[in-house]
């Protein structure tokens, strides 16, 4: 029975364990550490020096478009935290004097995180379709969608797997453009043996509630030209920090859904603590209504405070940990749904060439360099899309589709599409992807007996069906 089976969830405070809990317990009684503290420098230091690792660092020109060179970004303090991915966005768009009239390339299927601050440097977004079949940009679809207003690329890696790096990086060097990486999804995954978000200009990262590793609300800009790295400083510095209602809200996140998550089934106590959670302010919500018009969200734009910067060194620590986790489940995905891949059923993304150089884990250099935030299925239709995920929660198996489940290419539900400048029918396999993809759950909190009982599942379904 559904009752009392565990529920299983791709999203909801997937990364948060017992000791994330008990952290966050503790420094609610701890309001002098709320806002400043060492953590937001050792949390910088720590990112820093991991990004750091097997990357080659000798002499280059200061700031120069297609790539930021590879500047010694140790000196030039490479790490800048905000209290979200979008905010560090914005301000490396500032930094790199994007603004009114510019044009910035980003790809369709994504969320309004990577759009928005385009929009509130006055610039305005032009999407560019995705490789059918995979959910990073096309470099050919690039090619035909670059203009004279444009200033730069943001280069996505969905769910974690590296972009066409080497293409779009020639593509920018040949056009003069700047390259933003998008690594909201992708900590820890790397391409030849170099960690992604040390390719290009500057790079984003997000540490929300569903990412890599989280402290519920957060993100990162990085770059490894210190002139660069100085200006996004500079802009940072001129932000306050988030309220201390806000910082409240986040620190009781971990802890109330730690209570609502395993009564999600039972009688749907834990749905409607949640929902009411909301509601009533006690934690926040991922994504606010403003922001699908293309808004600033009401707690923005701020530093990181200290609070969320301990949450994001206890998670940091257990990184790599996780991403093998990820691997290991999504191992488990790939053998055993052959069944429904060799009846058509489902498509899965194509394995990535090997990669050169090796890495630490053999497992990251066999999937590509890959680190799964999820497996992403996709289905012959819409139909078949809605109804799956509607018969996987009678079971307590909370699958989800992202960027939207309303078929839209940027995300989250309700997006107004116009204010955003998406054209329809501009990014055909971004749209396809938008109504056909399910992601299947690798959190660290999804265990390979779970995976197990969501293979389980799709086979019941297909074949029974």
């Amino acid at each position: 029975m559904k009752l009392f089976k565990k529920p299983i969830f791709v999203s909801i405070s997937p990364n948060a364990q017992a000791d994330d809990v008990w952290l966050a317990l503790k420094l609610i009684f701890c309001p002098w550490r709320w806002k400043e503290g060492k953590c937001v420098g050792k949390f910088e230091k720590m990112l820093e020096d991991y990004l750091d690792d097997n990357v080659k660092i000798p002499p280059s020109p200061p700031l120069q478009k297609g790539g930021g060179g590879d500047l010694d970004f140790k000196k030039g303090k490479g790490v800048v935290l905000f209290e979200s991915g979008r905010t560090a966005l914005y301000a490396i768009l500032q930094a790199l004097g994007v603004s009114r009239g510019d044009e910035v390339l980003v790809q369709a299927f994504t969320c309004t995180a990577a759009v928005n601050p385009i929009l509130w440097v006055g610039a305005k977004p032009v999407y560019v379709d995705v490789i059918d079949g995979e959910y990073n940009m096309s470099p050919d679809d690039l090619r035909k969608k670059i203009t004279p207003r444009c200033r730069a690329i943001i280069m996505q890696y969905t769910f974690g797997f590296p972009a066409q790096i080497d293409k779009i990086l020639g593509i920018a060097k040949q056009n003069n453009l700047f390259v933003i990486e998008d690594c909201a999804h992708s900590l820890g995954a790397e391409y030849n043996n170099q960690k992604l978000g040390t390719f290009g200009d500057a790079a984003i990262f997000s540490f929300g509630r569903s990412k890599v590793i989280s402290a519920v609300f957060g993100g990162a800009a990085f770059s490894k030209n210190p002139e660069l790295a100085r200006k996004i400083r500079e802009i940072q510095q001129k932000w306050q920090y988030p309220s201390c209602r806000w910082i409240l809200q986040q620190l009781f996140h971990p802890i109330y859904l730690a209570i609502a998550k395993p009564l999600y089934n039972f009688l749907n106590i834990g749905k409607i603590m949640i929902i009411l959670g909301k509601k009533l302010g006690l934690i926040s919500v991922m994504v606010y209504s403003v922001e699908k018009s293309g808004g600033k969200p009401p707690f923005g734009p701020a530093k990181m405070p200290n609070a969320l910067a301990c949450l994001g060194i206890n998670q940091a620590k257990k990184l790599e940990k996780f991403n093998e986790h990820r691997r290991e489940v999504v191992g488990v995905y790939k053998q055993k749904l052959i069944s429904l891949l060799e009846r058509g059923d489902v498509k899965i993304p194509p394995n990535p060439p090997l990669q050169k150089g090796g890495g630490k884990s053999d497992n990251l250099q066999k999937e590509g360099g890959s680190i799964f935030l999820n497996f992403p299925i996709q289905v012959k239709n819409f139909g078949i899309r809605w109804k799956l995920i509607g018969e996987a929660k009678k079971r307590g198996i909370f699958l989800e589709s992202w960027p939207a489940k309303d078929k839209k290419v940027v995300g989250p539900d309700n997006v107004n599409l116009e204010k955003l400048y998406y054209q329809e029918s501009s990014c055909p396999n971004a749209e396809r992807a938008a109504q056909t993809s399910i992601n299947l759950p690798t959190s660290p909190n999804t265990s390979v007996r779970d995976a197990e009982r969501v293979i389980g599942f799709l086979k019941e379904y297909f074949i029974n069906k």
